[in-house]
């Protein structure tokens, strides 16, 4: 629970003119192919040839390495830019400089030079984020770029850039719709990143994902390292203030660590991270700073409320609910915990609704956004009755919370009603942090 002045941003209102139309295209609207980014970034003079570029993709854990890269970069003298998504509270989480996110107004002149090209090109809200942020980078006079992809890898508006270096995280299924149904198919599309000559880091895969990923890398031509073969993270201690590990990579021995994010499946994130940045660096310094520095909301988020542990966490699949779920269970009994779910209509849950009962006591299940979002019976259905009857999991369906005094009531009555936990896990979707994260906000504990 460090604390952080970039923690939780609130986007201003009314926007700037410019800036509101871009954030007004619909954010679902994807353009398969590079063409309309492209077109876009020739009309701009192309902003990304001005700056080096680090391209991070994954199914879980890409904006985490981006975020902590991007840190020990920026702790060791670089000038960084790092580029996320989707945002949490405030749209220019999605852009920072040196860690620090770029304020609106600079946001706004860049979107100035974008906003009259679209008539020609069309572009998305995603392709003109991208390009708000190269056009930032840009004038900050960034010498390295860490660009998470939105979506995928091949078709990302991120993979116009020359990358000198990539890493692939993670792959779990995700956006079946887009990427495909089995984890193959998503991880070629997540390839699309790699070019012949640049290297790929690559996070822990099954043996099967990882023999394609060795066989693209010879058929290509670029180097392939495992995570297996960058080093090891040891772990020595984990609460709910922080976790530390020692580290150790091929080039050096680093000690014990404190590690920005809690939580087994970050152990992965934060070796990659330093072995990436031992690619750009000749040695790799302060990274006990490197880590305080590093914050992105809704990553294992906790929050010390009305006595209570509140941990915001913006896992949305499968396996990232899951992994939210061990590292809850591995600094706080399950007697102890309670969740908060919400999940929008659009993500595929398969596994974890039938391993609740592992790490929590009682589940709230809840609708953030009316509409888009899976009902509550429907959340239940996913569980199981039989589940919940053999494992003795406290279900309390919510419902619909559609204005912010619903929410604001609902979060009252888990901090200071008779509630038999001491740590509640909000989760589900980037909506159900961003509403109860908004709530907390306005009470003042964020």
């Amino acid at each position: 629970m460090r604390g952080n002045p970039q923690r939780f941003l609130n986007t201003p209102a009314p926007l700037p003119p410019n800036l509101s139309f871009v954030l007004n295209l619909s954010p679902s609207a994807m353009t398969l192919g590079l063409g309309n980014v492209r077109a876009l970034l020739e009309g701009l003079d192309h902003p990304e040839n001005n700056f080096r570029c680090v391209v991070v993709a994954g199914t879980n854990g890409k904006g985490s390495v981006t975020a902590f890269l991007s840190s020990i970069l920026s702790s060791n003298g670089i000038r960084t830019g790092w580029y996320s998504s989707p945002h949490v509270y405030s749209v220019n989480e999605r852009i920072c400089v040196d860690n620090v996110p770029v304020d609106i107004d600079r946001m706004e002149e860049a979107a100035s030079r974008i906003a009259p090209l679209h008539e020609e090109i069309g572009y998305s809200y995603f392709e003109a984020l991208t390009a708000i942020a190269f056009l930032v980078f840009e004038k900050s006079e960034v010498e390295v770029a860490v660009l998470e992809t939105g979506l995928g890898g091949r078709f990302d508006a991120t993979n116009v850039v020359e990358p000198e270096l990539t890493v692939l995280t993670s792959v779990s299924v995700d956006h079946r719709r887009i990427l495909g149904d089995t984890r193959e198919e998503i991880l070629r599309e997540k390839l699309g990143i790699t070019r012949p000559g640049v290297p790929l880091l690559v996070g822990p895969l099954s043996s099967g994902l990882a023999a394609v990923v060795r066989e693209k890398g010879d058929r290509d031509g670029f180097p392939v390292t495992m995570i297996d073969d960058l080093g090891t993270v040891e772990p020595v201690e984990t609460t709910f203030e922080g976790s530390r590990a020692n580290v150790r990579t091929k080039r050096a021995d680093y000690g014990t660590l404190p590690l920005p994010f809690i939580g087994g499946h970050q152990h992965a994130n934060a070796l990659l991270s330093i072995s990436a940045s031992e690619y750009i660096l000749d040695e790799v310094r302060n990274l006990v700073q490197a880590s305080s520095n590093t914050r992105m909301p809704g990553r294992f988020d906790v929050v010390e409320a009305g006595g209570k542990r509140v941990v915001l966490d913006v896992g949305h699949n499968d396996a990232a609910l899951i992994a939210a779920g061990e590292a809850l269970i591995g600094i706080s009994p399950r007697g102890s915990n309670a969740m908060v779910l919400g999940m929008l209509q659009r993500k595929d849950v398969i596994d974890f609704p039938k391993r609740l009962h592992e790490f929590v006591s009682r589940v709230y299940l809840v609708e953030p956004v009316t509409g888009e979002s899976y009902t509550a019976p429907a959340l239940l259905e996913s569980i199981g009755i039989e589940n919940i009857r053999i494992r003795g999991l406290d279900v309390i369906l919510c419902g619909p919370q559609e204005t912010d005094k619903s929410v604001d009531d609902f979060v009252d009555c888990l901090l200071h009603g008779r509630q038999p936990f001491d740590a509640v896990l909000i989760a589900g979707s980037h909506r159900t942090v961003e509403r109860y994260g908004h709530s907390l906000g306005r009470k003042g504990f964020l």
